[in-house]
């Protein structure tokens, strides 16, 4: 077996070689001192610093203080003194010490006497290792030997743990005039690690064993231990409960033993808490005074058993971790679990860490479930994502339960589920009471029509349909029963039925909303309905007077419901305050967790519509992690279309699979994806696998269904292909679809400027593109604008009007810039220097302007702008996914280049830059 070398320290070497070749120069003394964290490789770097210093010419002492040499007066020191080859006491100078034993200063201070006659034959190195662990004498000693001989070549090498640096400090202190060099050693890369285990194994580590290396944190004393484990269990890579395998679970015993009671406490608090384990949360659990846990921490991490950054704690690693959680029985287990799970439900966005704790705490009380319920309604609007977690944990609860005992907390969570959008677990649970048959026939209809609320709710509206039509052929269900089943059916078909059926289904969701004797849930349920066949009938103003139009309490999804309407007819500054009113609007702090997914849905959509990319990202980010956990296509797919469009704005590549596209209903979910799919396809001159993504949402809307999720910004990308691919037919159609849309929605500038960009490109006239720049100069989407512009100038190159083309690219790119949308930024300034013009912001930064607005670099400009719409640093930060120091940087610089001492005078600034010339 290879021995284990040394990696990843060339740097710390260097700095340590360099210091021993200066004592031997200058012939004087240093203090060497090596902080780290325990098992960060101390003890292999000053063992390879001594091998390398032997070779430069320096006689060589090394020990290891603990409990051993602690246990003798001056062992530390003494056992330095005597370990090597060529010891730096030879036994007559040893025996001789042993008369002054008794007298410790004489003792000291005849070692000194034999160091200064050695040093002066050749230079030494005195090393000790974990010297905080040093007995009282040797510390005395360290004291007084480096500043009495600092006139002569000995470098006295010191290790400590990175938070108990006391003795290594009050040596640094006193050596006076001796020279003093610091090295700190932190985590190996994982490079270093590869190489690591490629020398105990002797070739390359496979993935799996890399994967299994990543648990080593960068430290390469676990590093060694894992590698040990493989090459003892026949090189495969370990799993968690292998632990003992790899001598993880018996070095962690080991340490444990070391420590006292409390720290032991404290260790295996941590291991059932999970997480890092702040000193106030671990007071609250313990009980105990401040000041015991803090001692308590500070023997633990000396112990190498936990590691501190800033107020809390943690393991080196997950297998330590696991290693401890392994000594803790079961019984206790469940008890600390249950102890995390009660101090987490006290507090607002802890719920989900809350349930994972009940899970193991496996506790099923009827005063928990009571408790679960009323925390998790107490939070539907501050914390829709824990509060459907402690709805779900309470179905997990009551979901074994035989009798109707179940029922009452398996209806309540239902609730809590659908009012936060969980809409696929409603169905879950619906499905298994209505299995269980614990409910009779008036009572299985409730949990029915829940499932069909949440199955229209989710765009699921064929599955919907299925159920429905078997209901309504039962003719015992009859009354306001049966009036909310086929309000839910004209739902359902309104979002996946023919285009020639919503006309009257619409009439009917009119003929609700018209009735004032009408219910609260049939009014809301009707303007769904009828905004939902509205927009498919791409009759966007009809959309917004039937959700406006229903006078109830907000809620997330009318909140939504609401901000789409607004924004599918242009109005995005009235949709602004809604979103600002629920914290998902520009101002708000960057923390989107807290939203439901409809309303993430729609901020993201507002912030592209309004061309603030990274804000558009972030929120769309938040959805789709939310959508992984919800199910439902319409946040999936709302969320990747964001993303898509946000990537090819920038340039950014994006994995992409058909197998990816939802399979029911194809068209209505997938089209906005297929359309972002197909223009990366396009850029990368895949013209057939561009037209195959295209062409289902091209036919299902040529026979009559025109998705409810359709925008303004899909006809560029959709004709860009027709064109590309040379079909002037499928072109055509296109174009009048453009047509259609902008007829219902004649005072609508997106709509009707599109349209007529559409076919201007398609006749091939600047000129008739020019009218429809100025249609959509006066809506409020400036990549919308933006992307006219580049098309009317690349009509006016090919009519050889050049000059008149320059002023729009020049023009698109600064709307570009100010997006982010750095790909469309490039592209036109490419066009721009084939017409022979450089534009002075893409420069290089020689050549870059020193003052005003073309000084700035492009994450400058984005910062100048995110300040000048209000955002805070931190804000600010968040949305560029930067630290606010960072914001802080560029801020100041922008502040310099334009000459502003305020936000408001930048304001101002950014004002004027954004207004049309």
């Amino acid at each position: 077996m290879a021995r284990l070398v040394l990696r990843g320290r060339s740097a710390e070497m260097t700095h340590a070689l360099g210091t021993l070749r200066r004592a031997v120069r200058t012939r004087h003394s240093a203090v060497l001192s090596v902080a780290g964290p325990a098992g960060i490789g101390k003890t292999a770097f000053v063992t390879s610093v001594a091998d390398e210093a032997r070779s430069l010419g320096f006689r060589a002492g090394l020990s290891q203080a603990g409990p051993e040499t602690r246990a003798i007066p001056g062992g530390a020191l003494l056992v330095a003194l005597r370990s090597g080859p060529q010891p730096l006491l030879d036994s007559g100078d040893f025996t001789e010490l042993a008369a002054l034993y008794e007298r410790p200063i004489w003792l000291i201070d005849r070692i000194g006497d034999v160091l200064a006659t050695s040093a002066r034959s050749a230079p030494l190195l005195v090393t000790i290792d974990d010297v905080d662990l040093t007995d009282d004498l040797t510390r005395l000693a360290l004291k007084l030997l480096p500043a009495r001989l600092s006139a002569l070549p000995i470098v006295w090498m010191l290790t400590s743990r990175t938070l108990s640096t006391g003795v290594l400090d009050e040596t640094v202190a006193a050596a006076e005039t001796a020279a003093v060099a610091r090295i700190s050693l932190g985590p190996l890369s994982g490079a270093d690690i590869d190489d690591l285990a490629r020398d105990r194994l002797g070739e390359p580590p496979t993935p799996d064993v890399g994967a299994a290396l990543g648990a080593a944190g960068g430290s390469p004393f676990w590093a060694d231990q894992i590698v040990r484990g493989l090459t003892a269990n026949g090189s495969r890579p370990p799993e968690t409960a292998d632990a003992e395998h790899i001598g993880v679970l018996v070095t962690t015993r080991r340490r444990l033993t070391a420590l006292t009671a409390g720290a032991t406490e404290l260790v295996r608090l941590a291991a059932a808490w999970g997480q890092p384990l702040t000193i106030a949360d671990a007071t609250a659990l313990l009980g105990g005074p401040r000041g015991w846990i803090a001692e308590s921490v500070q023997e633990a991490t000396a112990g190498g058993v936990l590691v501190r950054n800033g107020d809390a704690v943690s393991f080196p690693h997950t297998w330590v971790r696991d290693a401890v959680y392994a000594e803790v029985t079961p019984a206790d287990r469940r008890y600390r679990h249950r102890r995390c799970a009660d101090l987490l439900l006290d507090r607002p966005g802890e719920e989900e860490q809350a349930v994972r704790h009940l899970r193991l705490a496996e506790t099923d009380d009827a005063g928990l479930t009571r408790r679960l319920l009323r925390t998790a309604t107490e939070r539907i609007g501050a914390s829709p994502a824990g509060a459907a977690a402690l709805a779900r944990h309470v179905w997990h609860l009551v979901a074994e339960l035989s009798g109707p005992a179940a029922l009452g907390p398996a209806r309540a969570a239902t609730e809590i589920l659908g009012a936060t959008e969980r809409h696929a677990d409603v169905v879950v649970i619906v499905d298994a009471v209505l299995a269980a048959d614990l409910t009779g026939p008036e009572a299985a209809l409730w949990w029915r029509l829940a499932a069909l609320h949440a199955l229209v709710a989710a765009g699921r509206w064929d599955a919907a349909a299925r159920r429905i039509d078997v209901l309504l052929d039962d003719e015992r269900i009859t009354g306001a029963p049966r009036s909310r089943l086929e309000a839910l059916r004209a739902a359902a078909a309104a979002g996946d039925g023919p285009r020639s059926a919503l006309p009257a289904i619409a009439d009917r969701a009119d003929q609700v909303l018209a009735d004032p004797a009408a219910e609260v849930p049939a009014r809301r349920l009707a303007a769904t309905t009828r905004a939902t066949a509205a927009r498919r009938l791409s009759r966007f103003g009809d959309a917004w007077r039937a959700v406006a139009g229903v006078a109830v309490a907000p809620t997330p999804a009318s909140t939504a419901e609401r901000v789409r309407a607004l924004q599918d007819i242009d109005r995005l500054d009235q949709a602004a305050p809604l979103l600002e009113a629920v914290g998902a609007g520009a101002t708000a702090d960057g923390d989107f967790r807290h939203l439901e997914p409809s309303v993430l849905l729609a901020a993201a959509r507002q912030e592209l519509d309004i061309g603030h990319l990274a804000a558009a990202e972030t929120r769309a980010r938040v959805l789709a992690a939310q959508a992984r956990e919800t199910l439902v296509p319409a946040h999936r797919i709302g969320a990747d279309v964001v993303l898509a469009e946000v990537a090819l704005r920038r340039g950014d590549p994006f994995d992409f699979a058909t197998a990816d596209l939802p399979e029911s209903p194809v068209v209505e979910w997938s089209m906005g994806l297929r359309i972002m799919h197909a223009t990366a396809a396009l850029r990368g001159d895949d013209v057939d696998g561009a037209l195959r993504l295209i062409m289902p949402a091209v036919s299902a809307y040529q026979a009559g269904y025109c998705s409810s999720q359709w925008s303004a910004a899909f006809s560029r990308p959709l004709l860009a292909v027709a064109l590309r691919a040379g079909n002037r037919q499928l072109a055509a159609a296109i174009q009048q679809n453009a047509e259609l849309a902008a007829l219902h929605n004649d005072r609508v500038a997106s709509w009707v400027g599109v349209a007529r960009q559409a076919a201007a490109v398609l006749a091939g006239d600047p000129d008739a593109l020019g009218a429809a720049v100025d249609v959509l100069r006066t809506g409020p989407r400036p990549l919308l604008l933006a992307d006219a512009l580049t098309d009317q100038a690349e009509l006016l190159v090919t009519v050889e009007r050049q000059s008149d083309a320059v002023p729009l690219l020049e023009e698109a790119a600064g709307l570009y810039a100010r997006a982010g949308a750095a790909f469309e930024v490039k592209r036109t300034s490419v066009t721009l220097t084939r017409l022979g013009v450089r534009r002075r912001r893409d420069t290089p930064a020689s050549g870059r302007a020193v003052t005003g607005w073309p000084a700035l670099t492009d994450t400058e400009q984005l910062v100048a702008g995110l300040i000048s719409a209000g955002h805070t640093n931190r804000s600010a930060a968040t949305e560029l996914g930067i630290s606010p120091n960072t914001i802080n940087t560029h801020l100041r610089s922008v502040f310099g280049k334009l000459g502003v001492r305020s936000r408001v005078q930048l304001a101002n600034v950014v004002r004027e830059v954004s207004s049309p010339a």
